[in-house]
């Protein structure tokens, strides 16, 4: 065990853990007795253990604090690492914490910007808006008269959650080390990825080059708006954005009072939603409706970039191909995609998961394409790769996610309308545009780019093997799956003929000894001393003792 560092932390992790009756966690990783809090601590009371693992698992989580908030719903977007019903469960996770004291608030933008806050607001409502567990906001005024909404990030939280993801990276390195479910799952991977995700939320200057790079790509239509950003008053702790006036999608009334059309909303919704994520390749990962207004005069308001996805190249290709077999009801299309986007491991049963996916498919192909969820659809296909250990890229876990919200934006507003069937019609398209003229020039330029630098690499790879066998010989491992069985199936034959050929030297001795015996007696009758003896009876118990000790040897090596 490596020499932690933050022990309090990890004895507060431990306890939480055991309280929340997964304390065999803690033994399964060697750390109970290094712990004296966990050693000495007893497992969940019964009261704990009424709930289900998911929900505990949620509580856990929800107990440690906003890091983990932030693991939990990681996870919730990964069908490849979690069962179905811990993945409905972590999707309810939310970070809603206490605001802090608006006193800090002047301190950071003091701090950041340069300058006293009053100087750089006219106006700064005391009140937030909204708190999470990095930051919250505040309307405030420009000098100029502009409206704006700025994000300030809460302090001590980078500290606090560095110190949370070294333990949880120490944690799966050590998991990965001693169990064969971390090692199974890639453990440090999914830390890692946490890692990144978190560092990204935390600088509010990548969500500002997000929004930025939203607002150009959207720059020629008219029916969304991206809100400005305000660089001169923007850090990696203080964001400041053009503040829209408008009614989100979450609040249903205001809509209807407001006179706009949800029929239209949905279509327009779903329109920037291809457009983002098929033409663009950058999308705005979490579309829920509380991200998401409409404004006065009807045009869609897109918040909050924190999180966003990209989709590019082959990975795009791979995703097109995935949501036409689903579109089409191409269990073999759909196969195809999945093992391609997937990560398979060399003893997957590629038949049994056709199988699978073609009997999930069943259901959806004598039903009408109105009553077919497409979030639940990919929901479900998505979770076959838990069955069957398949690793799926982020970037799809994370699409498929966006997929979901989107659909329950498009129910909550229009239960009759289905988001499958709004992408029907462009399902066409995707096709046509994986073999336009554009797409294949980007295939074989991809493919070009690739097959030059492995060409132009090869020479100093040949060159380091050459090195490398002149100082270190030729190392090599042969692989062979069924070896083990193999040879074990030699064994049998080889001793099943060992078997064989010591009955037949048994009956070859005796009748020798028999054949023998009665040829002396015939010719020298019964006078001769040596054949006055039980020759007969002693070898055959000798023969029949080494038989029966050859066969308990076999018997016992279980291989006959």
């Amino acid at each position: 065990m490596p020499k932690y560092r933050h022990l309090k932390r990890y004895r507060q992790i431990a306890n939480s853990v055991v309280r929340h009756g997964f304390g065999h966690f803690i033994t399964q990783l060697g750390l109970a007795h290094l712990l004296p809090s966990v050693r000495s601590a007893h497992e969940s009371d019964q009261a704990i253990l009424e709930y289900s693992r998911a929900q505990r698992l949620r509580m856990l989580l929800q107990d440690l604090g906003p890091t983990f908030i932030k693991l939990g719903q990681l996870l919730s977007t990964r069908p490849d690492l979690l069962p179905r019903d811990m993945l409905d469960e972590l999707a309810h996770l939310q970070d809603r914490v206490p605001s802090f004291p608006f006193t800090e608030v002047q301190s950071i933008v003091t701090q950041e910007l340069g300058q006293p806050l009053e100087d750089v607001y006219a106006e700064f409502n005391v009140e937030p808006l909204a708190a999470a567990s990095i930051g919250q906001v505040h309307r405030a005024r420009l000098h100029n008269g502009v409206q704006v909404v700025v994000k300030v990030r809460r302090p001590h939280i980078i500290e606090q959650m560095q110190m949370d993801l070294e333990i949880l990276l120490n944690i799966s390195r050590l998991a990965e080390s001693r169990t064969a479910w971390g090692k199974m799952y890639h453990l440090s991977d999914i830390a890692l990825e946490l890692q990144r995700s978190i560092e990204e939320e935390l600088d509010y200057l990548l969500e500002a080059e997000n929004a930025a790079q939203m607002h150009h790509n959207f720059k020629y239509r008219q029916d969304i708006i991206i809100p400005r950003i305000y660089w001169e008053q923007t850090t990696s702790a203080v964001l400041t954005m053009e503040y829209v006036p408008g009614v989100k999608l979450n609040n249903a009334k205001q809509l209807s009072s407001a006179g706009h059309n949800p029929t239209q909303i949905i279509h327009e919704l779903v329109d920037i939603m291809y457009t983002q994520i098929f033409d663009h390749g950058f999308f705005h990962a979490d579309p829920h409706p509380g991200n998401i207004a409409v404004a006065d005069d009807g045009r869609l308001v897109f918040m909050d970039f924190g999180i966003v996805g990209r989709l590019k190249g082959e990975r795009k290709r791979q995703f097109i191909l995935f949501l036409l077999g689903i579109v089409t009801k191409n269990p073999r299309q759909l196969v195809r995609s999945l093992q391609k986007m997937g990560v398979l491991s060399h003893h997957v049963d590629r038949k049994a998961l056709r199988r699978d996916v073609e009997r999930l498919l069943d259901k959806y192909l004598d039903t009408t394409l109105k009553k077919i969820n497409l979030g639940k659809a990919v929901a479900e296909i998505f979770s076959l790769t838990y069955r069957y250990h398949i690793r799926i890229p982020a970037e799809f876990t994370l699409l498929g996610k966006t997929i979901m919200t989107l659909e329950g934006v498009i129910e909550d507003l229009n239960a009759d309308i289905k988001l499958i069937d709004l992408l029907h019609p462009y399902a066409g398209r995707l096709a046509r545009d994986r073999f336009s003229h554009e797409a294949i020039k980007d295939v074989v330029t991809e493919h070009f780019f690739e097959t030059t630098d492995f060409l132009f690499s090869l020479p100093r790879r040949l060159n380091d093997l050459l090195d490398r066998l002149d100082t270190e010989g030729l190392p090599f491992q042969l692989h062979f799956p069924e070896w083990e069985k193999t040879i074990q199936h030699l064994d049998r034959l080889a001793n099943r003929l060992t078997f064989s050929i010591v009955l037949l030297s048994f009956s070859i001795i005796m009748a020798a000894l028999i054949i023998g015996a009665g040829m002396v007696t015939s010719i020298a009758g019964e006078n001769v001393i040596l054949w006055r003896l039980p020759i007969i009876e002693i070898g055959f118990i000798v023969a029949a003792g080494m038989a029966i000790w050859l066969l308990l040897a076999i018997h016992r090596s279980g291989k006959l």
